[in-house]
C-alpha cells in the first residue's frame, strides 16, 4: 500500500468549519457504502485539500458547501471516465452512477477504486455499465387525444334503463316502495 501523505493547510475558513466539513465528508462516503476506513479517509483528506484550494477563490461560501461540492465534481469525474460514453444526461449522471456502483457489488468488491486515480478493473466497469445499459429508452414526451370512455355493453343497458326511469320519476318512487315493503314484509315473516 502506498503511503498517504494529504497537505491540509486551508487559508481560509475556521477549524470548525473544516472539522465540520470532514464530518459531513465522512457521512458522505458512508452513505456510498464505503466501509474501509482507510480508503475512505484518504478520499476525506483528498477532498478537503481540493476544497481548500477552492475555497481560498470562494472564501464568502462556507467550507462544507465547497467540500461536498468537491466531493461531487470529483465523483462525476470518475463517473464520466466509467460510464460517460452511454449517452447519459448530466442530471442523470450521479443518480445512475452511483446506481450503477451500488448493483454492481462495488462497495464490497471494489472499494479501493471508488474515485481512485488509477483506472479500475474492466470487470467493475463491465459491471457498472451492465445497469444503465439495461434500463431501457429515455423517457419522451407523446401526444394523447382524449376520446371517450367506452364501458361496454352493460353501460349501455344501465343507461336505458336510467333513461326509463328519467323519464317517469313516479314509477322509480313506486318500484323502490314496492321493494321496501317487501324486505319489511319478508323480515316481518322470518323474525314472527
Amino acid at each position: 500500500m502506498d503511503s498517504i501523505r494529504i497537505d491540509f493547510a486551508p487559508q481560509t475558513g475556521t477549524a470548525d468549519e473544516w472539522n465540520e466539513a470532514y464530518a459531513r465528508l465522512s457521512d458522505y462516503f458512508r452513505a456510498h457504502r464505503l466501509h474501509s476506513r482507510v480508503h475512505r479517509t484518504y478520499l476525506i483528506l483528498e477532498t478537503l485539500k481540493r476544497a481548500s484550494e477552492t475555497h481560498a477563490r470562494h472564501p464568502n461560501v462556507s467550507p462544507i458547501e465547497v467540500a461536498i461540492h468537491e466531493a461531487r465534481r470529483m465523483q462525476r469525474a470518475w463517473l464520466r471516465n466509467i460510464i460517460g460514453d452511454l449517452n447519459i444526461p448530466e442530471g442523470r449522471l450521479d443518480a445512475s452512477g452511483r446506481m450503477a456502483f451500488l448493483l454492481s457489488g462495488g462497495p464490497s468488491t471494489y472499494p479501493e477504486y471508488f474515485l481512485a486515480a488509477n483506472s479500475p478493473p474492466q470487470e467493475m466497469v463491465d459491471a457498472m455499465r451492465q445497469p444503465i445499459i439495461q434500463s431501457g429508452p429515455d423517457l419522451a414526451f407523446s401526444s394523447m387525444v382524449p376520446r371517450p370512455i367506452d364501458l361496454g355493453p352493460i353501460s349501455d343497458i344501465a343507461e336505458d334503463a336510467g333513461g326509463f326511469f328519467d323519464r317517469h320519476p313516479w314509477l322509480r318512487y313506486a318500484l323502490l316502495a314496492s321493494l321496501s315493503a317487501l324486505v319489511l314484509w319478508g323480515v316481518y315473516t322470518v323474525t314472527r
